[in-house]
């Protein structure tokens, strides 16, 4: 894990996005390219990214298909990952690692640190970062814990409340041990768009005269209570489907292997004179 430190506007968007599978035509390029639009134009607007950038699958994985995965060999694909980051190389905070860069870099090394971070510029994360967000007089603002992540998070319940409710559980559950001292738990890999925000609870106390009622907040400080976070999963760039012309269909691994489809996108964290006013999902398809 790395720790950053990074001075911003009291004023600012800080979008995480992880998961853009460059190399498959299943990739929604256009949602990726839009994003990357707001991210370079609009002021005071910055990223991080949460790893897997590529595909990065060679043929003898069992998720291999040429029909999809034909578009550019695994080290062009982070070839192609710095050419989309180069307009916002200065406005990216940190760049993760994930899986599918992890299992390249058995073979080819660390690609995403040798090849498209050192070149860019753009600091290198490791599996996990740690970010703190300071004013211009190095006041602290918020802290971010973001890892790319492992397994899945999925609910099998009929009703769809109940349905979003289990995969929030389970993403808190997952990463509110991570890290102590952060508003913002996020993770990526499970392709999943979510947002869990902070609850809070009623509470009573008295000031030796009247009892009065009060609510937990979020507050800084060494430890904030796993209640009292945002926990969010990053989205993805990788449709389910692809758009073909009649008769030239051609199925993914994650068509293969029973997936359902997912929201497309990313997430923005809010951040409004000095406090986190926010965190929302952002869905490009």
């Amino acid at each position: 894990m790395e720790l950053f430190s990074r001075t911003l506007p009291l004023d600012h968007d800080l979008i995480l996005f992880s998961d853009a599978h460059d190399g498959t035509i299943l990739q929604e390029t256009g949602g990726l390219l839009r994003m990357r639009e707001k991210i370079e134009k609009q002021k005071n607007t910055f990223a991080a990214f949460g790893g897997d950038w590529a595909e990065a699958i060679l043929v003898d994985d069992k998720r291999y298909a040429p029909e999809t995965d034909k578009k550019d060999l695994p080290l062009k694909q982070y070839q192609n990952g710095k050419e989309f980051f180069r307009p916002i190389a200065s406005k990216t905070l940190f760049f993760n690692m994930g899986n599918h860069d992890w299992m390249l870099a058995s073979k080819y090394g660390n690609v995403v640190r040798d090849v498209l971070c050192k070149d860019l510029g753009i600091p290198y994360g490791t599996y996990t970062s740690k970010l703190s967000a300071k004013d211009k007089k190095g006041r602290q603002m918020y802290k971010l814990f973001y890892t790319h992540g492992a397994k899945s998070i999925s609910s099998t319940a009929d009703d769809p409340v109940r349905r979003e409710a289990n995969m929030l559980l389970q993403l808190k559950r997952r990463l509110s041990m991570k890290a102590g001292d952060c508003e913002v738990m996020a993770m990526g890999h499970t392709h999943k768009l979510l947002v869990c925000a902070p609850m809070a609870s009623l509470y009573l106390h008295d000031d030796g005269k009247k009892v009065r009622s009060a609510y937990t907040g979020i507050g800084g400080g060494q430890w904030i209570h796993p209640d009292s976070r945002w926990y969010c999963n990053t989205g993805s760039f990788l449709r389910l489907y692809a758009d073909r012309e009649p008769g030239d269909g051609v199925s993914g691994y994650a068509e293969r292997f029973g997936y359902d489809p997912v929201e497309l996108g990313y997430i923005v964290i809010e951040c409004r004179a000095g406090r986190i006013a926010n965190v929302r999902k952002e869905v490009v398809a």
